[in-house]
């Protein structure tokens, strides 16, 4: 079997990888070069975790999660994660925490909860209201996003994977698995996958309506000299406010303090540059402050920022359209279930009858 993959982020190469594994020909697409640092898969950390409120389906994959990421780090020779857990925080009564320990308790999820004080000895850079309280795991932590991709490439190159850099497509035939490319080069598969992140609507207008493009900010941040340490050693942290979340990734293994939230997304151009200024640093600021101990002194030295595709009810979108697998809907969250994506994704290929299964696990509803 020929597999065509349409996009070069964590899931087009993760799901070139499980192919590969099965001994099918592989072809890869990519509209930037492979990496590409302008794509949304490729920051210096991302977050996996379990809580997931009420959606408590994807509570129950983030162990799979663990053990496809397990399969790849055999590959590569090499782990990309940091056990550094991963603690919830709730500033506002928010329903979501409450439907994460409920998910926790229906899977079987081991955690801890903490009140206030407990938080703040074991995050000392934080001043947090009275009433909050915190959803600890430990199994979970900082997967090195820009060091997977940059060593998934190198393994399906050196595995006889065909790397197409710098390849746009301009059109896409999903029944019969052909794609055209900028220039007029074709490709004729057996089958196609569609994981083009924020550009999937773009190429498969029928998308457009289900998922918007948005533009997301993150800012790194050079803490006072004195909370290092804490920063450093503590755990990867999801802030629940009333109206919002936020969260921070912590600066391990030669990485820097990442902030970021839902203050900083909103609706984007996949296709313009994304310049990232001092107002989006500043919304970032404004947003972490109350909860800092010392704000003033946790200085924003550089931002970052990608488009995703979002859809509205926050569920992924994985479904079968001919010969095509279209993988969408990601709104920045799929990156933790990259490697167990592609595994899913590799095994339905060839069999129609696994399409609607398929939907239905990436929906985490069955």
């Amino acid at each position: 079997m020929k597999v065509g993959i349409v996009g070069a982020g964590i899931v087009g190469l993760a799901t070139a990888w499980a192919v590969s594994r099965l001994g099918h020909a592989v072809v890869v697409v990519e509209q930037g070069p492979i990496p590409n640092p302008a794509s949304a898969s490729f920051d210096q950390h991302r977050m996996i975790r379990p809580h997931y409120g009420d959606q408590s389906g994807y509570t129950r994959m983030v162990g799979a999660a663990h053990d496809a990421w397990a399969a790849l780090w055999q590959d590569l020779a090499v782990s990309h994660y940091a056990e550094s857990g991963v603690l919830a925080i709730d500033l506002g009564g928010h329903e979501w925490m409450r439907a994460s320990r409920r998910a926790f308790e229906a899977t079987k999820t081991p955690f801890e909860v903490l009140d206030r004080s407990e938080i703040e000895r074991l995050a000392p850079a934080l001043s947090l209201p009275g009433d909050a309280w915190g959803l600890l795991t430990e199994r979970a932590g900082v997967l090195f996003a820009d060091r997977i991709v940059a060593d998934l490439a190198a393994w399906l190159f050196r595995n006889g994977v065909s790397l197409l850099a710098n390849s746009r497509v301009a059109h896409l035939d999903l029944a019969p698995a052909r794609l055209a490319l900028d220039g007029g080069a074709e490709i004729d598969a057996d089958a196609i996958v569609v994981a083009a992140g924020a550009w999937t609507g773009l190429l498969l207008p029928g998308f457009a309506a289900r998922v918007q493009p948005v533009r997301s900010v993150v800012g790194y941040v050079r803490p006072p000299e004195a909370l290092r340490p804490a920063w450093a050693e503590g755990p990867a942290l999801f802030l629940i406010t009333a109206a919002s979340h936020l969260y921070c990734l912590p600066p391990v293994d030669g990485t820097g303090l990442k902030f970021g939230g839902a203050p900083n997304l909103r609706a984007g151009d996949p296709d313009a540059p994304l310049k990232v200024g001092n107002e989006d640093l500043g919304q970032i600021a404004v947003a972490f402050s109350p909860y800092l101990a010392d704000p003033e002194g946790h200085l924003m030295i550089r931002g970052a920022g990608a488009c995703y595709a979002d859809p509205a009810d926050k569920r992924f979108i994985i479904e079968r359209h001919g010969k095509a697998v279209v993988v969408t809907g990601c709104g920045g969250r799929m990156f933790k279930f990259g490697a167990l994506v592609g595994q899913r994704i590799a095994q339905s290929l060839g069999e129609a009858s696994r399409g609607e299964a398929l939907a239905t696990w990436a929906r985490a509803e069955g």
